[in-house]
């Protein structure tokens, strides 16, 4: 049960993006541009939508620093709150801490923010060609 929340949180994913680049070569490729830190402390409130077939995932990232949401884990094991915090390097990279209390569990990552057209993605390197991307959304709501 863990794995599978850790696997969630990790991702940060959402499923809206049509033809959704799937590694940070094919989003460069696209003409994906990163984003400085001033650009991503520019960026306001961001939400994040993640369904996978275990749990899903809605947060929001406040303009403020602070992480809020609430994490559904569909195999029984309930729900918890998300609470966190993040901050931006100098080198743009932004570092989240988000603990579930109900699953007792505290999630960390780091990674860089990528800018394609109106969408914003999420890449944990800036120089592996070959490393996941994650879509953030605009507006995410429960259902």
């Amino acid at each position: 049960m863990h794995k599978a929340l850790a696997i969630v949180l990790i991702a940060f994913a959402s499923n809206a993006f049509a033809s959704q680049p799937e590694s940070l070569g094919q989003l460069q490729d696209m003409g994906a541009q990163k984003l400085s830190s001033a650009e991503v402390q520019a960026l306001g409130d961001l939400r994040i939508l993640r369904k996978a077939p275990d749990a899903d995932a809605y947060m929001t990232m406040r303009a403020d620093g602070t992480v809020v949401g609430l994490v559904h884990n569909k195999l029984g094991h309930g729900s918890s709150e998300a609470v966190g915090t993040w901050r931006v390097r100098g080198d743009g990279q932004r570092c989240v801490d988000v603990q579930l209390p109900a699953f007792r569990m505290e999630m960390k990552q780091c990674g860089y923010t990528y800018r394609l057209g109106k969408d914003i993605f999420f890449a944990a390197s800036d120089t592996d060609r070959s490393v996941a991307v994650t879509h953030y959304i605009e507006n995410a709501f429960l259902e």
